[in-house]
């Protein structure tokens, strides 16, 4: 039990970098390096092993130097390969970039180490590094490989076939006999020992090949299952245990205090939305109470972490068949829900519902479920372009247009869901970025350790210990429940001096992978209330 609850404790603390993507890869950090404040891109490559694009931005432009070192879990900083230094961006004071070579998957980090004029400064960037596509050889390519191939293996032949003939023959002279039955018999051998070469070639190329493509990264499903009874409309989500990473389900470790944050979006229209936690009834089962939602078709993205610190977010779809109306049954105090419907539509089953929003745009204010208002800052007109890392910032007014302080939520300012209108890319953000602080945090106490290797406990012992410490977290006060998050995950406490301060603007770094039409889902608490605002932002 000692070491289950060793184990438990860094569990706490591993959640995962690639928090909750789907369709967007890219990591996105803000952070202080020392005395330096930096904005961080990562675009890590589909195929492991392979270079990921590091890009550093900087508030003040200086002189730095800037090293980038891979790091990886398992083996931490001692057996880590040396930094590679990013280069000035020509054209762009105060932002560095370069590649840097990932060699193995898995839970990875890179670490920045900044030198300049105010000293050194060193910030971990946590990433999870998995294959993820299969590159396809382009025809002409291949084309031409296979010409080039029986040209070699022609000159092959006949080199050597010559070599026991026309190279042992003096000049002016005819070959005899033997000369020419030794050259037909060195083709021969010469033809079948190319031939083992080129099979044996071919055989070691397609076991690789089809080794990569068995252990590819392929995303988990779950089914979904509405009953609709006097507990309220529950929701059964069941992971389909035929996958890959089917053993490590009872290895579920909470973040934020959550095992599963389930976020749902009726499609197309992407009008109503929901942010849920799941409770866990057996290993690869969950349940949760749906709110007043109305029927359609749904989007679920369900996002998990493993005590490895891989996180994966389980993409499905289901339906609501009739609009559901029970709102007074919650599984979690920290539910929340909001339609993007507008109460001047006719046919709007929730029209007068303070749950009902208008969807904004920058520069345009959201009144939200309590009166207070939230605004994306930036120009109303203007165009994100896909691949840039920007600060998505947002900030929030009483009834009285006043600044409206806000209270943390899940141990965090707040919490933001960016879904594009096709559904083909999701994240689940937060101010600091695209990954969780304790990630960071146990990242750099393991640079500490020189521990090689890693054994998985009793899964059933695991699991009831992870069930014991949910039941914990829940039943805490709200207060309670977000200092103990935020100690977890090493943020400073709320009051302190130093500590987190919690005013009226939030800001989120983030990428958009492609260009589309992206709806931007923001959710803050203020009061005891978890409140949420939309807006649309057109990405090019």
């Amino acid at each position: 039990m000692k070491r289950i609850a060793l184990l438990l404790a860094a569990a706490i603390a591993i959640t995962s970098p690639l928090f909750a993507h789907v369709g967007s890869p890219d990591v996105a950090l803000e952070g202080m390096a020392g005395p330096y404040h930096l904005m961080v891109s990562v675009k890590p490559p589909d195929v492991i092993p392979g270079t990921a694009l590091v890009t550093v931005y900087l508030d003040n432009p200086a002189k730095l130097s800037i090293g980038a070192q891979p790091i990886y879990f398992y083996s931490g900083r001692q057996g880590a390969p040396s930094a590679d230094l990013l280069q000035p961006v020509t054209g762009r004071p105060g932002q560095y970039s370069g590649k840097v070579w990932l060699m193995r998957d898995g839970s990875s980090s890179i670490l920045l180490q900044v030198q300049g004029p105010s000293g050194k400064g060193e910030l971990i960037v946590p990433i999870v590094a998995v294959s993820t596509a299969e590159k396809k050889l382009p025809a002409a390519t291949g084309y031409v490989l296979v010409g080039m191939g029986i040209l070699l293996f022609v000159l092959l032949v006949t080199i050597i076939g010559a070599s026991v003939a026309e190279g042992l023959t003096h000049k002016g002279q005819d070959l005899t006999t033997n000369r020419r039955r030794a050259k037909k018999i060195a083709v021969v051998m010469a033809a079948v020992f190319s031939s083992l070469i080129v099979f044996g070639g071919n055989s070691w190329w397609m076991h690789w090949a089809n080794r990569y493509r068995r252990f590819m990264f392929k995303p988990m499903h779950a089914s979904y299952h509405l009953q609709r009874d006097s507990g309220g409309n529950a929701l059964t989500i069941h992971i389909d245990t035929l996958g890959q990473r089917r053993w490590s389900l009872p290895y579920l470790v909470p973040d934020h205090g959550k095992l599963m944050h389930l976020f749902v979006l009726r499609i197309p229209a992407m009008d109503a939305f929901a942010h849920l936690h799941p409770v866990r009834e057996d290993s690869a089962t969950f349940r949760t109470i749906l709110p007043p939602l109305p029927k359609g078709r749904y989007l679920a993205f369900a996002d998990v972490v493993y005590l490895s610190g891989f996180t994966e977010t389980l993409k499905d779809t289901f339906n609501i068949d009739d609009n559901l109306s029970d709102s007074l049954h919650r599984l979690d105090p920290d539910d929340a829900y909001a339609y993007a419907l507008p109460n001047d539509i006719i046919d709007n089953p929730f029209r007068g519902d303070d749950h009902a929003i208008v969807c904004g745009k920058p520069g345009a204010g959201v009144r939200m479920q309590d009166g207070s208002t939230m605004i994306m800052e930036g120009p109303a007109d203007q165009s994100f372009e896909s691949g840039q890392l920007y600060n998505l910032r947002f900030s929030v007014l009483d009834s009285d247009r006043k600044p409206a302080p806000l209270q943390p939520y899940l141990g965090m300012m707040a919490h933001a869901a960016v879904i594009k209108d096709d559904g083909s890319t999701y994240i689940h953000l937060h101010p600091v970025g695209t990954y969780s602080v304790a990630a960071r945090e146990e990242l750099a106490g393991r640079m500490g350790r020189t521990d090689r290797g890693f054994r998985y406990p009793d899964p059933t012992a695991f699991r009831d210990s992870i069930d014991q410490l949910i039941s914990r977290i829940k039943g805490m006060s709200d207060d309670d429940r977000n200092t103990f998050l935020m100690r977890q995950m090493n943020m400073p406490a709320m009051g302190t001096t130093g500590g987190m301060k919690m005013g009226n603007r939030i800001s989120f770094p983030y990428s958009f992978p492609q260009p589309g039409i992206y709806r931007i889902w923001v959710q803050v608490r203020r009061n005891g209330r978890v409140l949420t605002a939309a807006f649309d932002r057109s990405v090019k």
